[in-house]
């Protein structure tokens, strides 16, 4: 489980920023949070709010680069990019002084009951500093790296918890480099520990707004279809089957066709998934089915759902960490909802951070206190998180209870109203003075 997440110097947040997944509300019944062996519970899900551009995405973001730091995107799956994060790296453009500073992620997490904190520091040039600890009842090192003043670069390990022959292999043959994080070179060399850990960065995912590919290697396994279409029709979206358009890399055109590569024609070439429907006569018996192609004929909320859903279906199954940028577009309030409430429901460590502008999910009663008079709501104050630009163009993100701490109203009101920030100031004066003038 993420326990939390701190960065600073990356895209628009100039300063240190921090989420915590830390419970601040007690949870008698494990609805919410789950119960660690440390004097901590874990937030099961997070909400982040703010206006249009303030950086809600960007924090997101920099979940997505740091991931993809730790767990590179394989070339043919097989191996990793491991320079893939030098085409991403985005510090902070609006001040001279953050040009010359480094970029620093961390992530706090859990693992078989163990927490373990992880950073780096990085600029465009590569990674400067590295480090890993182990907590059980007190801190350990695990691994540390630095690029130190004089431009050498200083390594240590704990060799209880790191293979020291591979340690040793990977340093003595001059595999050390700027690009890759150790832990990650460890990883790829078999240290068990390293590799749990990479696995863990890699089972985390982020679904970004504009995520256009949908879960083409599940579509093409039987039992994962299945899976994906039973949980479709749970939100009464009636299709039959799913499947992989395929074409005939004949009819591709010869610009296309150079674009592409001759090694990817040589196998089965789609350009769509399809979805099959029921086909009825006029007096409404079912007489056959009819295929529809799933980009041009669907809904976009259609298509929205399907890319979410293996992400939703592999998280709630198998304890991941899961982050979706605007989960609310083009997804009815009722469907994001249930899929929130999916996540207190499991008896995993499954976790969902999201961002959205839909404040009617602040607003969501999901049941009563014991003393049947208090109501629930699908997120408590200590889950929500405000994202705010300020007039310098940087992003900071703060928990609700920053602004205000003794919350008794409606939140939902107290965000509309400006009360917790994160709305938009809007010049309606001069938008009608727009529209009044003559040209």
């Amino acid at each position: 489980m993420l326990v939390s997440f701190s960065f600073g110097n990356f895209k628009s947040f100039k300063d240190e920023n921090k989420i915590s997944l830390v419970a601040e509300l007690a949870d008698a019944k494990n609805e919410y949070s789950v119960f660690t062996p440390f004097e901590y519970s874990v937030l099961k899900t997070v909400a982040v709010y703010g206006a249009n551009a303030s950086g809600k995405s960007k924090l997101f973001d920099a979940v997505a680069f740091f991931r993809s730091v730790v767990y590179p995107p394989r070339n043919a799956n097989k191996i990793p990019a491991f320079d893939f994060w030098k085409g991403h790296f985005d510090s902070f453009r609006l001040s001279t002084k953050s040009a010359e500073e480094p970029s620093f992620f961390e992530a706090v997490f859990l693992l078989e009951s163990i927490q373990y904190r992880y950073g780096i520091e990085l600029n465009s040039n590569g990674i400067l500093e590295e480090w890993l600890y182990r907590k059980n009842e007190r801190e350990t090192l695990i691994l540390s790296r630095k690029v130190d003043e004089d431009g050498d670069l200083k390594m240590k390990i704990g060799r209880t918890y790191i293979n020291a022959k591979v340690y040793s292999t990977v340093v003595s043959a001059g595999m050390v480099s700027s690009e890759v994080p150790l832990l990650t070179l460890l990883a790829t060399f078999n240290d068990s520990l390293s590799k749990e850990i990479v696995q863990w960065f890699g089972r985390m995912k982020v679904i970004s707004a504009n995520e256009l590919v949908a879960p083409i290697e599940a579509l093409m396994d039987e039992n994962s279809k299945h899976e994906i279409i039973d949980f479709m029709r749970a939100f009464d979206f009636n299709i039959e089957d799913f499947a992989m358009h395929e074409i005939n890399p004949d009819s591709i055109p010869e610009k296309m066709r150079s674009i592409i590569g001759e090694e990817a024609l040589k196998g089965p070439v789609y350009d769509g998934v399809s979805t099959t429907h029921r086909l009825y006569n006029d007096r409404y018996e079912k007489v056959g089915t009819r295929q529809f192609m799933m980009e041009v004929d669907e809904s976009f909320g259609t298509n929205r759902l399907l890319r979410l859903s293996w992400s939703i279906l592999r998280a709630l199954k198998e304890g991941r960490t899961l982050l979706i940028d605007e989960i609310d577009s083009g997804l009815h309030p009722f469907i994001v909802s249930t899929i929130i409430k999916l996540f207190y429901q499991t008896d995993n460590r499954a976790q969902l951070i999201v961002n959205t502008q839909n404040t009617s999910l602040l607003a969501y009663p999901i049941g009563y206190e014991d003393n049947n008079k208090d109501k629930k709501y699908l997120f408590r104050k200590d889950q929500i998180y405000i994202v705010n630009k300020n007039r310098y163009g940087e992003s900071n993100v703060y928990p609700i209870t920053h602004f205000q701490r003794n919350i008794r109203t409606s939140i939902e009101k107290m965000y509309l109203d400006g009360r917790l920030t994160g709305v938009p100031y809007v010049e309606l004066d001069n938008i009608l003075d727009l529209i009044s003038h003559e040209s």
